[in-house]
């Protein structure tokens, strides 16, 4: 990619699975459009536990996770078990826009990855297809796995798709520079799994001012949950931003406070003594503690809305699996809300959530029409339950009919 290539859209289209998790018997196609048909950017997989939903997000994860290695050098497996060592395979596609020497484009991008022999899609996008979603041409890449440990790359027939590769895996380890308001563009997704703890660092670790793990920009952060290292803690993330002094230390306490902590008496100090190298909240009237001595909820919170804010870049998709666990009632409710929020301030943010709850789903709306949204969701139900489901749905279309005719009779 030339110097004056700028990456103003990357937001998913949609996901192909194959003997994956509970998706065994057949392929499995999840479309993330709108019902106008436009990418939504804020999407919500629902169903009960053992459906698939957690699948589904380590796949997303897992192929995003490609782009981190430059394809002039050897393939390398997934850390996602169907796709390394399973006959998993899938393919995830994006619209992808950018601009390139002043002339804006749009295309759609794909990543295939799993057990194959060879090269192959699920989803070849024809004219026709590329028309519906305002897309002018399809590139793609893929990492194949032939026997047990042989991945190759495959996929990239074109220049575009290898130099778009090599232009992201060349930003591994730019500076993302600023909290929450970063001016890179190369896409990157931030991954939460469902356990999203603060575990209190052993006394013998060592604390001293150095970069957290995975620090500036990766296609591909997952956290699934804080090690007992240092450069792994909260803690650690906010020291690091304070030694730096760009400005990211302060925008990091004021973003926490607003979005986390706006409706109550807590306050986020940040690192209060610099002696001791602790991040610390105080409640009004009370001695400051620890980020590991909050509510489980609160941890879960402080997690996202810090990491988030220090990787996210111009292009960025968060996916949280389970977002309402260790949530009480009202921050069910209130959690989409702050999602939504900083959706509205960063236009380049997509948010897919995994949950079955009802406040989570409640407060999807997805049949209110909200401003700078796009939402729609997918609802994962077991065989028998899709049967039922196809009946009824069949039984009330042939009622309608009858009584239609009926009525015209």
């Amino acid at each position: 990619m030339d110097n004056s290539f700028i990456l103003t859209e990357f937001v998913p289209l949609g996901l192909t699975l194959e003997r994956i998790g509970p998706f065994q018997d057949r392929v499995e196609y999840f479309d993330f459009r709108d019902e106008p048909g436009e990418p939504s950017n804020y999407f919500l997989f629902l169903s009960g536990n053992g459906r698939g939903k957690t699948h589904i997000l380590e796949t997303m994860a897992a192929l995003m996770g490609v782009l981190g290695n430059h394809p002039e050098r050897p393939a390398y497996p997934f850390g996602f078990e169907p796709l390394d060592a399973g006959e998993g395979r899938a393919q995830l596609d994006f619209r992808a826009s950018y601009a390139s020497e002043g002339v804006s484009h749009t295309v759609v991008f794909s990543i295939f990855g799993g057990r194959a022999e060879s090269e192959v899609w699920f989803k070849p996008w024809s004219q026709d297809m590329l028309l519906e979603v305002r897309a002018e041409s399809w590139h793609n890449v893929s990492v194949i796995r032939r026997g047990s440990s042989d991945f190759r790359w495959a996929g990239m027939a074109d220049n575009w798709s290898k130099e778009f590769v090599s232009w992201i895996a060349d930003s591994v380890g730019e500076n993302v520079e600023a909290f929450a308001n970063s001016p890179l563009s190369a896409p990157t997704m931030i991954y939460f799994p469902a356990y999203r703890d603060i575990v209190k660092l052993p006394t013998s670790e060592r604390r001293a001012i150095e970069p957290p793990t995975d620090w500036n920009y990766r296609p591909l952060h997952v956290f699934r949950q804080e090690g007992r290292s240092w450069t792994e803690s909260l803690d650690n993330l906010l020291v690091w931003m304070l030694w730096l002094d760009d400005g990211r230390y302060d925008a990091a306490l004021e973003f926490v406070n607003e979005f986390m902590f706006a409706d109550s008496d807590k306050e986020l100090l940040g690192i209060p003594n610099r002696n001791e190298l602790v991040a610390k909240v105080r409640t009004l009237g009370s001695q400051p503690y620890r980020l590991d001595q909050l509510s489980s909820g609160e941890k879960s919170l402080m997690q996202i809305f810090l990491r988030v804010g220090a990787h996210m870049t111009r292009n960025t998709i968060l996916i949280i699996d389970e977002v309402d666990a260790h949530l009480h009632t009202q921050w069910r409710s209130r959690i989409s809300i702050r999602l939504k929020e900083m959706i509205h301030r960063n236009a380049g943010l997509c948010v897919y959530l995994a949950s079955h709850a009802m406040e989570i789903i409640d407060s999807l709306a997805i049949e209110v029409e909200e401003k700078g949204l796009r939402k729609s969701a997918a609802i994962l139900e077991s065989p028998e339950e899709e049967e039922r489901a196809q009946k009824i749905q069949e039984e009330v279309a042939f009622l309608k009919r009858s009584f239609e005719e009926g009525t015209h009779g």
